[in-house]
């Protein structure tokens, strides 16, 4: 009876162990070092750095990851910042802005004119990516909302309400992407 208390125990323990090193290999290939962000963003806010980084999973399937960049020590939504997507997938552009917007529209961010609007940008700035793309949303203290694929800026958008509504699809309270805002804003 001892040696198979002794023999579970050394199950359990290995069973632990094993379960220790996934988790620390999850952990690692859940955070990536950040690519560097375009050096165009680079000149415009000095001090830009990486806060918080997550990943987005459906079914166990990476779909993407994204990095938070800002000034200073806290998040503010008046100082810039950025947001680098890295897609797991190619994902058409399409796919790309009808969720962003339907994800607005959930969040009551706009009426129905200003989410065209904002659609009708979002169609001008977002391209369609392949997996090993970088998408650079950066946000300025000016109100201009720029936006890079792989260092090659896809366009602007002078409109001051463009960018909070595109960050909300990931950093508002009521996002359905929690895991990744909770990991973007280090919460």
């Amino acid at each position: 009876m001892a040696h198979r208390i002794s023999a579970g125990a050394a199950s359990l323990r290995v069973g632990a162990m094993l379960l220790v090193l996934i988790s620390a290999t999850a952990a690692i290939a859940a955070s990536p070092e950040a690519r560097p962000l375009p050096p165009q963003v680079l000149s415009t806010a000095p001090g830009i750095h990486p806060f918080g980084k997550g990943r987005h999973s459906w079914w166990g399937i990476r779909m993407y990851d994204a990095t938070l960049w800002i000034v200073g020590s806290r998040w503010s939504a008046t100082a810039p910042h950025a947001l680098d997507i890295e897609p797991g997938r190619a994902v058409p552009s399409d796919t790309l802005v009808t969720n962003a917007i339907a994800e607005m529209r959930d969040l009551k961010l706009g009426d129905e004119r200003q989410l065209a609007i904002w659609r009708a940008e979002m169609k001008k700035l977002i391209p369609n990516v392949q997996q090993g793309d970088q998408i650079v949303i950066f946000c300025s203290d000016t109100g201009r909302t720029v936006s890079y694929l792989n260092n090659s800026s896809t366009g602007e958008v002078d409109d001051p309400s463009f960018c909070p509504a595109v960050m909300n699809v990931w950093l508002h309270p009521q996002t359905k992407h929690q895991a990744v805002r909770k990991s973007l804003l280090r919460q």
